[in-house]
């Protein structure tokens, strides 16, 4: 007799440890939601370039050394960022109806405009304020990633190719973090927008 589920279906609150890995999973899922594409590839870029991007390059050429497959990897994993910009593009009407207010402040931060629904008005500010945040640290994430990158091509794999390229990389993730802050910026100094709520000392 299964003593933990038949506590669950009369009722009973769930563990603590229960409850705190279903937090974990909400926030990782409204997080994967309501991030823009920088955001996500600063935090996915390494992991998924160690875990599929370097099996995957082993898989066709076990004989590829090191460094080189850990450059190709992480240039063939480039593509979260973009992709995950035109998916969210496609798919707006379904994002819109799994996270009304998400869709919703990501769509006023693009757009500059604020947005009609006072719930969604009410929460903009502290919207602001992590995505300034967020996204000055996915930033600064990114340029330490490319960096790295640069110099084991230069000092370690002596290839420009690839110098040049994750230089581009860094470059166009600077570009579109510049326009992200702008749009917060922009946002925020209009007079409808109420104050960021202040912290507590």
């Amino acid at each position: 007799m299964d003593v933990d589920s038949d506590a669950r279906r009369v009722g009973e609150p769930a563990a603590p440890s229960e409850r705190g890995a279903a937090g974990r999973r909400h926030g990782w899922k409204r997080f994967l939601e309501r991030a823009p594409g920088l955001q996500i590839m600063a935090v996915q870029w390494v992991p998924m370039t160690v875990l599929i991007g370097l099996p995957v390059r082993w898989l066709f050429d076990r004989q590829e050394p090191l460094v080189e497959a850990v450059l190709n990897g992480a240039l063939n994993l480039v593509w979260i960022g973009p992709a995950l910009y035109f998916s969210r593009w496609s798919a707006g009407d379904q994002a819109a109806r799994r996270d009304p207010e998400g869709y919703a402040l990501r769509e006023a931060v693009r757009t500059s405009t604020v947005p009609a629904d006072e719930a969604t008005l009410a929460a903009l500010p502290r919207y602001l304020a992590e995505q300034r945040r967020a996204t000055w640290a996915a930033l600064l994430a990114i340029l330490g990633i490319c960096l790295g990158l640069v110099l084991l091509a230069l000092l370690v794999a002596d290839s420009e190719g690839f110098a040049v390229i994750f230089g581009v990389v860094a470059a166009v993730s600077a570009a579109v973090a510049a326009l992200t802050l702008t749009r917060i910026r922009r946002l925020a100094s209009l007079p409808v927008v109420p104050n960021p709520p202040q912290r507590r000392e």
